[in-house]
């Protein structure tokens, strides 16, 4: 398909669309794919956290998502 036959197929779909989050959502989509702003840069002190949770990682210091999920459902019917 030809870029304006899938540009007039968006347009249509879009046109149709009533929900306000999904719009939302789109033009979130397009903002961030035609951005010529540089690339989100994480901040130093997130930076340092992402670092010990890899040694963590790395250590096998870690818990399943499956324990996670049984954990909190746990702490939720509490």
């Amino acid at each position: 398909m030809i870029n304006t036959e899938l540009r007039n197929q968006v347009k249509e779909r879009i046109d149709q669309v009533n929900d306000a989050y999904l719009l939302e959502e789109i033009l979130n989509l397009i903002d961030f794919e035609t951005s010529k702003e540089e690339i989100f840069s994480i901040p130093s002190e997130h930076q340092k956290e992402l670092d010990i949770s890899i040694e963590q990682m790395k250590k096998g210091q870690t818990i399943s998502n499956e324990m996670v999920e049984y954990k909190v459902q746990q702490w939720l019917s509490k």
